[in-house]
């Protein structure tokens, strides 16, 4: 399907501006598109203070929901770091080598059951598959209580990472059919920056849960996993009948009687997605092989897979042993995991701020660095500070490292506003979550027990992969802005009716296009 949108800016005072989009072909008649012929409007024409007013109300509905099960998500996930510290492997008789084995198979298996996870939700529908599959994880978070040794321990996190690994990509989909390009942005830094909140909430938490120990005959960790394990499949419950199908869609509370939007919103809120990004007339048209094999041979892909797979895995250490590490810098277990919490609202704070900035500012990539290069000076100081250092030296060191702000929403939007068609976005945002997820299998071994508690070696190869992402960014950069030059070279040397055949008549897709351009 070819569609040929033009946009018009049309000015009706000295303080309004209307936007009027022009359809030159024929609207799709994709049983899987985003639109029906009552939504989509070609000749619309709205005001700026309209357009915000569509996006507040999908900020407060929807996005302060996908928010909060996020933050629920990361609960559960940060649950393992605050019970290592209260003496989980002792308990069940294994020491931290243990527990980096089963990290690492937690990664493997996180990530091959990510990679389906988007041609899934575009059969059953994104919002039937984020409550599912959120029920089912709290039912095996919960399940830790019946731990008892190694083995039960690991099919344990063999399932959490079996049920876990469908959300964020889902997510990430889904999200797409609500948002424009620009907007997206800062709403996956949202995304990332509310898991620091519940990190640090989850600090917080575990200071009062540990107390239960002994209460019913359950460890103090234990009591941890019951609670956030019920919290988890109650947000699912009510999730279910809270999410809609798409902008067009009741949800099951209203009983399929009543959008979020007046008629006049839903047209904006369509069209204007539309203008953003024609290939969201089939957002939800399910996945080809065709779309397949454009993603296998994507380079650029595969460059933003490699930084995520690098840049992504020096998280892990740091944030597995950070309250370990604090505690063995002569902190109590309490005060300790009291301590890792603000490096969370840190990270939480300036990721939103700089994500902020890009949308502003525009180039992405530089704004991302800012996190990697911030992390990279926490390893610096872990590294080298003094044998003898204070324990509040060390805490300090440790605070920069893990209060990095993330890049990984601003990258992943950088990456997607790169990819079309919309096949290949939605598969390459399920590889890229699984790509920051496997890097957990080499990244659980970095950390190893004979290097404790500085970790010498392990923080040596931190620095390590910090420098590599670093040139990883900018080499992708440099790419994106050599073929936006030779693409508007190759352009500008056709004749006006050379351009009007290969508009017609290439065989090229998308991205691959002659007059695609990429953003930085």
């Amino acid at each position: 399907m070819s569609q040929d949108i033009k946009e018009k800016i049309i000015v009706t005072s000295a303080s309004e501006k209307v936007l009027e989009i022009e359809d030159t072909t024929v609207s799709s008649q994709d049983n899987h598109s985003i639109i029906t012929n009552s939504d989509y409007s070609p000749d619309l024409q709205w005001t700026e203070e309209e357009e915000k007013k569509v996006v507040r109300k999908i900020d407060i509905r929807l996005m302060s929901w996908v928010l909060l099960m996020t933050f629920v998500l990361n609960m559960d996930r940060t649950n393992i770091a605050n019970a290592l510290s209260d003496g989980l492997p002792t308990d069940l008789g294994f020491n931290l080598d243990y527990v980096n084995q089963a990290t690492l198979i937690y990664g493997i298996v996180f990530t091959v059951f990510t990679l389906p996870t988007n041609a899934i939700v575009k059969k059953v529908g994104a919002h039937n598959w984020i409550p599912f599959i959120m029920f089912a994880w709290g039912i095996v978070t919960w399940a830790h209580i019946f731990v008892k040794d190694y083995n039960s321990y690991l099919v344990v996190r063999i399932f959490i990472a079996i049920t876990e690994a469908g959300f964020i990509p889902a997510c990430l989909t889904y999200l797409t059919g609500f948002y424009t390009t620009a907007e997206l942005s800062s709403r996956l830094a949202w995304f990332w920056a509310i898991q620091s909140f519940a990190s640090a909430f989850s600090g917080f938490l575990s200071f009062l849960i540990f107390r239960l120990a002994g209460v019913a005959g359950l460890e103090g960790w234990k009591w941890l996993f019951l609670i956030d394990g019920i919290l988890t499949d109650v947000v699912a419950v009510i999730s279910y009948l809270y999410l809609p199908k798409a902008l067009s869609t009741p949800n099951r509370l209203s009983f399929g009687k009543k959008t979020w939007f007046t008629e006049r919103e839903l047209q904006i809120a369509v069209t204007r997605l539309i203008r953003d990004d024609q290939t969201k007339r089939e957002q939800y048209r399910h996945i080809t092989l065709d779309d397949v094999k454009q993603t296998v041979l994507d380079t650029r892909l595969w460059t933003h897979l490699l930084i995520t797979f690098i840049g992504i895995m020096p998280n892990g250490p740091i944030n597995t042993y950070l309250p370990t590490m604090i505690k063995q810098s002569g902190f109590s277990v309490y005060v300790a995991n009291l301590l890792a919490a603000p490096t969370y609202l840190v990270n939480l704070v300036f990721s939103i701020f700089i994500a902020k900035a890009a949308d502003r500012y525009g180039n992405t990539s530089l704004f991302a660095l800012i996190g990697v290069t911030w992390n990279l000076t926490g390893f610096l100081l872990l590294e080298y500070l003094p044998v003898n250092a204070s324990r509040w030296a060390m805490y300090s060191a440790a605070f920069v490292a893990a209060s990095s702000p993330s890049w990984h929403g601003m990258q992943i939007a950088w990456m997607a506003s790169n990819l079309a068609p919309i096949g290949k976005r939605t598969l390459a945002l399920g590889a890229v979550i699984g790509a920051a997820n496997i890097c957990g299998v080499p990244g659980s071994q970095i950390y190893q027990a004979y290097d404790a508690p500085r970790f010498y070696h392990g923080n040596k190869i931190l620095i390590g992969l910090s420098l590599t992402t670093m040139a990883l960014f900018l080499l992708q950069r440099t790419r994106y802005i050599l073929t936006n030059k030779h693409r508007e070279k190759r352009w500008n040397s056709m004749t006006h009716e050379q351009q009007q055949d290969y508009e017609l008549n290439t065989t090229h897709k998308g991205s691959e296009r002659l007059d695609f351009r990429f953003r930085l």
